[in-house]
């Protein structure tokens, strides 16, 4: 699950028609470029989360492209000259078994009941989505886009379309739906009692619209907190997987130091994504990642 937030908190991400098909049309083009697998896509007015597999290993720049893009063109679309994102690294959790990667699918679902924003999630305005939705022709955009005819590369319209998690092999298509969404409701629910159990109310769909773009949240954000990069319910897988990243990382800073002192034959580690692109050097095969 990749994560990314908007400068300063800043609702400019906030629903509205125009927003939402700019994400919808960079997320289906840069998808189907990168080959990348979206299994649900969620964007909050100040922050976004997709949960994804990556079977080609680009998701560097499925990322890269996808905040530049939608940067560019919600900015070009209100009159905006700033920066939208945060400079804040982008989150990445890689979710080891695929009840994580479910887990992980119910939280994005349910972003806009936990921040007590509306009551069902059905209802938020903005981009939420998951698999088993149906694929989504979108049109390109007005504005910052160009199609052939004036000279750029972007289609006329994209597909946007779902792809069903990993694992759960022995469950049928219908079966897993049910676990997913199930999963969803059960998180929406429990904060639904929170709400009632504090005596919060939800926002509602009108006031989110009627949200200026340039407020932000009035609670705090909590600093220096750790940012986790491997989601795993089980202990043991977790730990396993935190092990196998420190030693890629070990791995990773041999080959770099072989490299740099002149050796071309050295083999950088799978995963290994700049130096491969900028200077072609060498990889070991790779399995497909999901994240």
């Amino acid at each position: 699950m990749i994560t990314k937030r908007v400068f300063g908190r800043q609702f400019r991400l906030r629903p509205c028609e125009l927003t939402n098909a700019i994400i919808r049309y960079v997320v289906a083009v840069i998808a189907k470029k990168t080959g990348i697998k979206i299994h649900c896509i969620v964007a909050m007015s100040n922050h976004w989360h997709v949960c994804l597999t990556d079977p080609e290993g680009r998701i560097s720049e499925f990322t890269r492209d996808c905040h530049a893009f939608i940067a560019r063109a919600v900015n070009a679309a209100h009159g905006d000259f700033e920066s939208l994102w945060s400079n804040e690294q982008t989150s990445h959790v890689t979710c080891v078994e695929p009840e994580d990667l479910v887990r992980k699918i119910a939280y994005a679902m349910a972003n806009p009941v936990a921040a007590y924003l509306v009551a069902h999630g059905k209802n938020w305005p903005g981009v939420r989505t998951c698999w088993p939705a149906k694929p989504m022709i979108v049109k390109r955009p007005q504005r910052f886009f160009r199609g052939g005819k004036n000279g750029g590369q972007w289609p006329d319209t994209a597909c946007l379309e779902m792809s069903r998690p990993p694992g759960y092999d022995e469950m049928s298509d219908d079966q897993l739906a049910e676990k997913i969404a199930d999963a969803i409701k059960e998180r929406e629910q429990m904060f639904r009692n929170r709400a009632r159990k504090e005596g919060k109310r939800f926002l509602g769909r009108r006031a989110v619209l009627d949200q200026s773009r340039h407020a932000s949240p009035h609670t705090r954000e909590p600093r220096f907190k750790p940012s986790p990069r491997v989601a795993c319910i089980n202990k043991w897988r977790r730990i396993e997987k935190l092990q196998a990243d420190k030693q890629w990382r070990a791995d990773y800073k041999r080959a770099l130091e072989r490299w740099r002192a002149g050796d071309r034959t050295v083999v950088f580690p799978p995963g290994t994504y700049q130096m491969r692109v900028l200077h072609g050097v060498r990889c070991a095969e790779a399995q497909a990642q999901t994240t």
